[in-house]
């Protein structure tokens, strides 16, 4: 005998079982229980040594001039691409990653839950772990190199696979809404968030916004609404359409505001405050790769 629908429902989020979403969301937690236990129990030493070090990374040119020895040191650099997300400057920083990346992985894996793909959140995870510090800080090695190079910062922190994630948001955002929408639709919206967000770049380091910037946010917030508005869900009550419609724009308004805040967090108007160097290099990259990453996870997704 089948069980009453609503007793069937309270097993399920989004149509999956309870566990396994609670089991998702433990292995979330897990990857923030393990960069608190890598900044605890690691002495100063280790940290240091699985920080990434711009200067020392140079593996082909030491190699030539240092033989066996140069190949070893640029051997431990390629590894500290990686562990370099793993280790913090100290406790504020720590604390500043974790919680962006509680709210971004939390919110991405609700909207993922919500357009029906867990299993893409599930294959994406992995690759922003582990693929997306590496390539983050070869690109913030690359930029650096190229615009300053007599600077050799070392780099160290979760904010590059923050940043990721905020990517993998906007992917995972505009996946969902094109299952309810037009194609048009979900273009002005993408457009709308490009618009808005280069615009707070550029008012936090230009401190002001100009006519054009500000025309294109508000054109682009009229459009991505009325388009919302004119392709809702067809409904048989004119009441039912607009109360869905109603909370999809509050939905991706929230969305919004959460990237407006982790721009904000991650693009300081001094890179230099406190005697800290904020690289916004790698952050950048970790935005614009983690989408990448993300896009093409969902390839073959069904």
């Amino acid at each position: 005998m089948s069980q009453p629908p609503s007793t069937a429902n309270s097993r399920t989020v989004f149509g999956y079982p309870r566990s396994a979403v609670v089991a998702d969301l433990a292995g979330v937690a897990a990857v923030g229980v393990l960069l608190v236990a890598v900044h605890l129990l690691l002495p100063a030493s280790t940290n240091d040594r699985l920080a990434f070090d711009h200067a020392a990374f140079a593996p082909v040119a030491s190699l030539a001039s240092d033989g066996l020895a140069a190949l070893a040191l640029g051997r431990t650099q390629l590894d500290n691409l990686l562990t370099a997300a793993y280790v913090h400057a100290g406790p504020a920083h720590l604390l500043s990653n974790l919680g962006g990346y509680a709210s971004l992985a939390a919110v991405t894996y609700l909207v993922c839950l919500h357009a029906g793909r867990r299993a893409w959140f599930r294959r994406t995870v992995p690759v922003l772990l582990v693929v997306l510090p590496v390539t983050v800080n070869l690109t913030s090695y690359a930029l650096l190199a190229a615009r300053f190079p007599d600077t050799s910062p070392i780099s160290r922190g979760f904010s590059g696979v923050v940043a990721g994630f905020g990517g993998f948001l906007v992917v995972a955002v505009a996946v969902h809404l094109r299952r309810t929408y037009a194609r048009e639709t979900v273009s002005l919206v993408g457009l709308f968030a490009t618009a808005l967000l280069v615009g707070e770049l550029r008012w936090i380091y230009a401190s002001r916004v100009g006519l054009l910037e500000g025309g294109t946010v508000a054109v682009g917030l009229a459009l991505s609404v009325s388009g919302i508005l004119a392709r809702g869900y067809e409904a048989t009550y004119a009441d039912a359409h607009y109360r869905r419609v109603g909370q999809d724009l509050l939905y991706v308004g929230l969305v919004l505001a959460l990237l407006v805040w982790l721009v904000y967090g991650l693009f300081p108007a001094d890179p230099l405050a406190d005697g800290a160097f904020t690289n916004v290099f790698a952050h950048g990259a970790g935005f614009l790769e983690g989408g990448a990453f993300a896009a093409l996870t969902y390839v073959g997704v069904r």
